[in-house]
């Protein structure tokens, strides 16, 4: 479908909440980066560097720059006049301004986020993002992704190679049972994850020994995270901290560009080290490019509205990590004495790009995947509706009941989401106290990335309830305001 303006209007929305991803920053316009089309942003997107908030949320005045999410938006605003863009922070989601647009984006914003942030809108938003049928990657691919087992699973069946993992199933797991099937598998060292989470929380290395030791480490790590559907446990990696992990995106399946970081516990400065382009070794990248190429091919394609059909995925991120040293468990035999690459994680749409690190400017490039991607999304929507005229109009209220019916939290086992993870499976098959210094340090040291992380979330969260307040107070006087600040505070 050409852009121009007789085309049908596309009307896209536009989830962004990133405040990590700067495009307008000295890093990205040094490297050739032309941010000359956010002249006319309005400021109420930008973000501040100290609150973490957009500066609609902000004291006036307050200053800010904007983030890759905004930007790609912006961009296709600005150079796409078939698509009307609507930008959707994460305090303006409900099901009716999802429902306004054709489809919306995830661009910054996701279901991840919610649950981090965990607070009393989680549910009704959670619920919004379930039920409209219009969000991309669609709902059910998003539980795909949430719930790692579902495509770590899918992507051990089709010989994608993996740390040996164990997944710690709630309702079916205990710390005893797990510290005994990871000595069966003679494991030294391990790790634990979680699924429904991100930024890191919960992320805890242990020693085997230490666990024996001291049975509460596990033990309290169970009591902390008893709410959590899943730990992703795997051995520990020793080579997995010195060497590149390299980052690949792939969008409609295709390669886009990679990075590769190193932790900072392995560089000589003790900063965390980020390359791309031809700095990262060959032998990374192909091999990071072979197992991600073979890794997304795992993965549903992206479903669309009103069962129209469906696209290629939209942005998609393969994390590979590389192993160069003794593996213990019984059922691997990877040579210690030489390189094995293996898949650490998939990332959705709503992930990091690393726009400043970069050796080119990428936001014309996305900007013009999604817009193509929207088009045809747009075609097969007009193409369904214009095969079925009569079924579409008996069909409309069925499918409000539908909605109406379900249940009134959203949930990872939604039938819909069901279908999408079964059709991807298809082709393959009282809190116990601390005894020692070990269990001690080790929660402590979850507990921290989680307090911090949560704390960031929720003091957004915040931030946007009291300007919502203070946009009251002007409407409806000081005495409201009062009222709603101090209904607020208790």
């Amino acid at each position: 479908m050409a852009t121009t303006t007789d085309a049908p209007t596309i009307k896209a929305g536009f989830i962004v909440g990133k405040d990590t991803d700067l495009v307008e920053d000295e890093k990205y316009t040094s490297m050739g980066g032309d941010i000359s089309f956010l002249k006319d942003l309005p400021d109420d997107w930008r973000v501040d560097p100290d609150s973490h908030e957009y500066l609609k949320d902000c004291e006036p005045g307050t200053k800010g720059a904007a983030h890759c999410d905004v930007a790609l938006a912006w961009w296709i605003h600005k150079h796409c006049p078939d698509i009307k863009v609507d930008i959707i922070g994460p305090g303006d989601l409900s099901l009716k301004r999802l429902k306004s647009n054709d489809f919306n984006f995830s661009l910054g914003y996701n279901a991840v986020n919610l649950l981090v942030e965990d607070n009393a809108q989680t549910p009704k938003v959670l619920k919004a993002l379930e039920t409209c049928g219009n969000i991309a990657p669609d709902w059910g691919f998003e539980q795909y992704i949430l719930q790692k087992s579902n495509y770590m699973r899918a992507c051990m069946n089709s010989g994608v190679p993996m740390a040996p993992t164990i997944f710690s199933v709630r309702g079916e797991r205990s710390a005893a049972g797990l510290l005994d099937e990871i000595k069966d598998r003679g494991w030294k060292t391990f790790v634990m994850k979680q699924s429904e989470s991100g930024f890191s929380l919960g992320f805890l290395k242990l020693k085997v020994e230490d666990c024996e030791k001291d049975p509460s480490i596990l033990e309290n790590y169970f009591n902390d995270y008893e709410r959590c559907p899943e730990f992703i446990v795997q051995e520990a990696i020793e080579g997995f901290t010195r060497n590149w992990e390299t980052r690949c995106f792939w969008f409609n399946g295709e390669f886009l560009y990679a990075i590769a970081n190193m932790a900072a516990v392995s560089t000589e400065d003790g900063a965390e080290r980020i390359i791309t382009g031809d700095d990262i070794p060959e032998e990374f990248l192909e091999n990071a490019k072979r197992i991600g190429k073979e890794a997304i091919k795992c993965l549903p394609k992206l479903q669309v509205p009103n069962d129209s059909g469906e696209v290629p995925m939209v942005l998609v991120r393969t994390d590979i990590g590389c192993s160069d040293s003794q593996i213990f468990d019984k059922d691997y035999n990877w040579d210690p004495n030489q390189k094995t690459f293996f898949l650490n994680e998939i990332e959705p749409s709503s992930t990091t790009y690393f726009v400043r690190h970069l050796k080119f400017d990428c936001i014309p490039m996305y900007g013009k995947l999604y817009a193509e991607t929207a088009r045809k999304m747009k075609e097969l929507m007009l193409a369904n509706q214009s095969s079925k005229p009569a079924a579409s109009a008996k069909k409309t209220p069925r499918a409000k009941s539908a909605v109406a019916k379900r249940t009134p939290t959203a949930s990872v086992g939604s039938s819909k989401a069901k279908k999408t993870i079964e059709k991807a499976k298809a082709p393959n098959k009282p809190k116990a106290k601390a005894k020692g210094k070990a269990s001690t340090s080790s929660t402590a040291t979850a507990k921290k990335a989680t307090t911090a992380a949560k704390g960031k979330a929720k003091a957004k969260a915040k931030g946007r309830a009291n300007a919502k307040a203070k946009a009251k107070a002007k409407a409806g006087g000081a005495g409201k305001v009062m009222k709603t600040m101090k209904a607020m505070k208790n």
